[in-house]
This record gives structure tokens, C-alpha cells and sequence, in this order.
């Protein structure tokens, strides 16, 4: 009996550890379950706290029965957000169902920022895929699926300013084979933080790998993904989308509805810690370049350099690239105390690129080829030599008159030499 209670109190503690580690070995950071099983027929989910602290509902969200118990339905502007921020690698999934033919997505890498009156559902006025406006976007940032019965809609928020509150949407159509008006289907979300790979029922049907993140957004305060490059399930490049707004350093996963209705169920995610990170030193850097020069180039004497859009693209020994902002203590061979070209040199990791300035007196100052096309080998130590106080006259006036006078006294004593010669010569012809 001793052995078997020892026995038990072992297996008791595995049962308890183990939900912490997934079968491939990683570490579950996080995870919260929702599946509708326990709620009642509210009519309304606003203000809902039965969810938990993990999820927020917001708007007329409402319960609808299913055949193993209950589903919750989205009405129109309804809104179901987690309320906890990824940052580690992370599977989302759902079970989705959406009769109506429009205005309902799944959302991850958002930012969950509702800015300016833009939540997860708000109108954006983007076009089909003939071209004509439909007013189906919804949300600020992120990716987030459209199911739209046996294909699903890959939709990516970029940064538009033809819109009137300056978003927009880019859409890809994929076939799934999987009908989602007339029943349920799985949908899962696989990110690591780098790509998000996109299923349905298990199968692959795209992925999107994000690239170019920057914190220079026109209205997040966060740092977004700038780019976004779309594959088929066979790894097929797409198309690539520029001026992305997507979520860089977490993800915030939501369902938003606009308009028509939609249900989910069996809600799961689970997040993962991170795996360290590769340490890039014992690598070695292969090289660096100005990926982003600063379009400011002139400078008045006296004025600080401007690197607030400077950025390296640093490139390893293993090929990685990474983006890598320019500071101040990075950067030699400015001197804004004396006009003239300049060459300055961005040191990093022991490896060094170059790009070249102009301080100026005024704006507007002319500046001559030979001033501007500077060799970078040597141009760092070249300073516009100035002319000595002498009067007023160059140096160079001066070396000239000197070389005249020179002249003029070898031509003075080659004359008298010859004078002398014939005195001399004539002396001779008298004496004889």
C-alpha cells in the first residue's frame, strides 16, 4: 500500500507538470481555454465578466446552442479580445462558422489599440477583389481571416492615406475546401513571431513572413512590421505587401464583427517561452550599410546632427540581416563648427559605412560637384584649405609673384654674364 501511494503521488505530480510542456518539448508560458459549454443565454455579452480576467467582450455578442453544447454569436460591431499580450511563440485556434458573406474576422498580431475611434470593427473602405469599394475593413492593425464559405480572405492592415483615417486593408483570396457557411471548421493560427503560418482542418493554406519593423507609424505608438511577404501552401510566393501595420514585438488576438453575424467555438491558444536567442557575436558581422540615409544632408554651422531616421542593415556571417538604429555615439566625423563637405563614418560591432553631409553658412548655399562626390577612403580627414591672412592676397597669388621675381633675376644675370662676355671678348681684339 506504501508503494502504491508513493506510486500515485508520483504520477500525481507528472499529471500536474506536464500540461506545462508541449509534447515537442517547449514550455508553455500561457493558456486559456473558452468553450461556451457553461454559459447561459444571456442575449448580450457586453460587459460580460464570465470569461474570465483573459477575455473581453464587448458589444451584442450572444449565446446560440450547438449539438455538444454552446457557441457564442456575433452580431453586428461585436468584439471578443484577449487581454493578454503574446510575446513568445503561440498557437491560436477556433472553430468558425460564418453564414452571412461578410464583415467578420479573426484577428492576431494586432496591436489592440482602438485609435481614433478605429476598434476591430471599424469601417475602412477598402475594395473586392473586382475592384469595387465594399466597406468590409475592419480593425486598425494586424492579419486577420475573413471566412467566406469554402475560401477565406488573408487580410493584412497597411497604412493608406487615399482613406479617411489613413488605413487600409490588402486582401488575398485562398480556397480551403472546407465549407464554413453551412458548418464549422477548424482555424488555426501558428506564429513565432518572424511568419504565421494559417490552417484550416489541418491543412496548410498560406503563410505570411513580416519583415522591416519600424516605430515610426503615422498613429501606433507601437513598433509595427512593415512588410509582409504571403506563400501558398506549396511555399509559393504571392505577392509581398508593402507599408504593413502589423504588430512587431507582441500580438493581441481578437474576433471583431461589423455587420452580419458569425459563431465560434472551442476556443484554445497557447503561448510558449522563448527559445534564447542565437548569440550574433561569435558569428561575426560580414558587413554593414546605411539601409535608411537621412534625407537631411545640409547643415547650418552650429546645428546638431539629425539621425532620427537613420538605420544599418547589418549583415552576419550566417546571413541574417537586421535592421539596427543609428545613435549618436555611433557616429564619427562630424563637425558642424566648419563649413564644407564632410564624411561620416557609423561604427558598429567592429565594422564601419560611411555616408557624407555639408555644413553650410546659410541655406540655400551652392555646392560643387568636387565638394559633394568625396572619396570615402580619404575624404574623412579632407578639409576646404583656407587661404592665409595676407592682406588679402592668396597664397597662391603669392607663390606666383615669387616665381616671376625668380625669373626676372636668372634673366638679369644671364644678361650681364653675356655683357661681360663681350667686353672681355672685345678687350682681347684691341690688345692684339
Amino acid at each position: 500500500m506504501k508503494k502504491l501511494a508513493i506510486i500515485s503521488a508520483v504520477l500525481l505530480i507528472v499529471s500536474l507538470l506536464s500540461p506545462l510542456c508541449a509534447a515537442d518539448g517547449k514550455t508553455v508560458a500561457y493558456h486559456t481555454e473558452l468553450d461556451f459549454a457553461d454559459i447561459s443565454d444571456t442575449g448580450s455579452f457586453t460587459g460580460y465578466t464570465g470569461f474570465g480576467d483573459d477575455w473581453k467582450a464587448v458589444q451584442a455578442t450572444n449565446y446560440e446552442t450547438r449539438g455538444d453544447g454552446g457557441t457564442l454569436r456575433f452580431a453586428p460591431f461585436a468584439e471578443l479580445v484577449l487581454q493578454h499580450r503574446l510575446t513568445g511563440p503561440y498557437v491560436f485556434e477556433t472553430d468558425v462558422k460564418s453564414p452571412g458573406s461578410q464583415f467578420f474576422g479573426v484577428f492576431v498580431r494586432s496591436t489592440g489599440e482602438n485609435l481614433s475611434g478605429v476598434t476591430f470593427f471599424e469601417h475602412d473602405g477598402i475594395l473586392t477583389e473586382s475592384g469595387d469599394a465594399d466597406n468590409e475593413g475592419i480593425g486598425a492593425t494586424g492579419i486577420y481571416v475573413m471566412p467566406r464559405g469554402d475560401r477565406i480572405i488573408l487580410c493584412i492592415k497597411t497604412a493608406d492615406t487615399s482613406q479617411a483615417k489613413g488605413i487600409g486593408t490588402d486582401k488575398t483570396y485562398f480556397d480551403t475546401g472546407a465549407d464554413m457557411s453551412g458548418g464549422f471548421a477548424r482555424l488555426t493560427f501558428e506564429d513565432d513571431g518572424a511568419e504565421v503560418r494559417i490552417l484550416v482542418d489541418g491543412n496548410l493554406v498560406c503563410t505570411v513572413k513580416m519583415s522591416d519593423p519600424s516605430d515610426t507609424d503615422f498613429m501606433s505608438t507601437c513598433r509595427l512590421f512593415t512588410r509582409a511577404e504571403i506563400f501558398d501552401a506549396n511555399g509559393t510566393g504571392v505577392k509581398t505587401v508593402a507599408g504593413c501595420r502589423i504588430s512587431a514585438d507582441f500580438s493581441t488576438v481578437a474576433f471583431g464583427m461589423r455587420i452580419s453575424e458569425a459563431f465560434i467555438d472551442n476556443v484554445s491558444l497557447t503561448e510558449y517561452e522563448k527559445e534564447p536567442e542565437e548569440t550574433k557575436a561569435p558569428l561575426g558581422i560580414r558587413r554593414v550599410d546605411i539601409k535608411c540615409q537621412p534625407e537631411k544632408s545640409e547643415y547650418l554651422i552650429g546645428e546638431e546632427l539629425d539621425l532620427s531616421d537613420t538605420f544599418l542593415e547589418v549583415t552576419y556571417e550566417n546571413g541574417v540581416k537586421e535592421d539596427v538604429r543609428v545613435t549618436a555615439d555611433m557616429v564619427f566625423g562630424f563637425d558642424s563648427s566648419v563649413a564644407g563637405p564632410q564624411v561620416l563614418t557609423v561604427k558598429y560591432g567592429g565594422t564601419s559605412a560611411a555616408y557624407s553631409v555639408y555644413v553650410v553658412k546659410e541655406h540655400g548655399q551652392s555646392v560643387t560637384d568636387e565638394q559633394t562626390t568625396l572619396d570615402f577612403d580619404t575624404a574623412a580627414e579632407t578639409k576646404p584649405e583656407e587661404e592665409e591672412d595676407n592682406g588679402g592676397i592668396g597664397k597662391g597669388v603669392i607663390i606666383a609673384v615669387i616665381a616671376v621675381a625668380a625669373v626676372f633675376c636668372v634673366m638679369m644675370i644671364v644678361m650681364f654674364a653675356g655683357r661681360k662676355k663681350d667686353r672681355d671678348n672685345g678687350g682681347k681684339g684691341d690688345m692684339q
